[in-house]
């Protein structure tokens, strides 16, 4: 009950009022819908993406029982415990990770509590034996992305048409690992920005997993494991480490440098990429070739009797 202990029960908010964090059950559902419906239009935008639909969609994305293994957290306000100030949640998505969201009702933000919410969800998803989160943002919520950059984060998919980003966040502290079913060669790429430029594009077109780390930043504060700690799972398990940050900042060249000394073979510079990748499109289109074998004059797909 550590968890139950540490990250739940009556939370006091900065403007005085208090709010009681729990963990949600079926009877809070027709809450859940009252503080969708209670969000004002840009709220309901940065949350869903979209504007407000009809009450039977709202009432659809209440619902907690979407998947098995959700968790939802909800934060009743103290001096009314059938009304909800926010909610958060999670849906596992494979087997060490989960997509997050968290709504906090207009008239509760910029107080604190989704950074409670946040932590409570964090420390709910580590007792499941979770290791990440990630979470759909837009680039204009800057409210949701200094939330979830206080912790370490890498950006899992770049900004798209939409303007809409990926985040993972690590659920047991420190920078986020990869998932143990990562697909393709794992490829770290350190580099700022929530667009995608066509280097990065092309590695993803590769099939390789891709995650991107912007390194450390002196003016927010933000360090890198590797140089502060000397260690860092990204770089430690990545089979490619692809440096595009600032050459000038001095961050950015203490990073560069821990990555030569420790994993020499990994570092790719940007000039490599080039052949890098024009290897890495011949060998998946060799591996698309049809396989053949001969009998006498002819030649005949393995997969086929017709000759070729």
């Amino acid at each position: 009950m550590a968890y139950c202990d540490a990250v739940l029960g009556k939370v006091g908010l900065r403007d005085g009022r208090e709010v009681v964090l729990r963990e949600a059950v079926p009877a809070d559902v027709s809450c859940i819908v009252r503080l969708y419906a209670g969000l004002s239009p840009e709220s309901f935008r940065s949350r869903f993406y979209s504007s407000r639909p009809a009450p039977p969609v709202v009432a659809r994305l209440a619902r907690i029982d979407v998947a098995p293994g959700t968790v939802c957290l909800v934060a009743a306000m103290a001096s009314e415990p059938g009304r909800l100030a926010a909610e958060a949640r999670y849906i596992p998505n494979d087997e060490d990770g989960g997509e997050l969201a968290i709504t906090v009702l207009d008239d509760f933000q910029g107080l604190g509590l989704g950074r409670r919410m946040l932590s409570a969800l964090l420390a709910r998803a580590a007792s499941a034996g979770l290791a990440r989160l990630s979470a759909v943002v837009s680039v204009s919520n800057g409210p949701m992305l200094h939330l979830l950059t206080r912790h370490g984060w890498v950006l899992t998919e770049p900004a798209d048409e939409s303007l809409v980003v990926r985040v993972e966040i690590s659920a047991t502290g420190g920078m986020p690992g990869w998932p143990r079913a990562a697909a393709g060669r794992r490829i770290l790429v350190e580099r700022r920005g929530w667009f995608e430029d066509s280097r990065v594009t092309a590695l993803r077109a590769g099939g390789n997993d891709v995650r991107q780390c912007a390194g450390p930043d002196l003016r927010s504060g933000r360090a890198c494991p590797l140089v502060e700690a000397g260690r860092c799972p990204l770089a430690e398990d990545a089979d490619r480490i692809v440096t595009l940050l600032p050459g000038g900042d001095e961050g950015c060249i203490a990073v560069a440098e821990a990555h030569r000394r420790l994993w020499p073979g990994k570092l790719t510079q940007p000039s490599s990429l080039l052949p890098f990748l024009a290897a890495d499109i011949a060998g998946r289109a060799l591996a698309r070739l049809p396989q053949c074998s001969r009998a006498g004059d002819r030649w005949y797909l393995v997969s086929s009797p017709l000759p070729v």
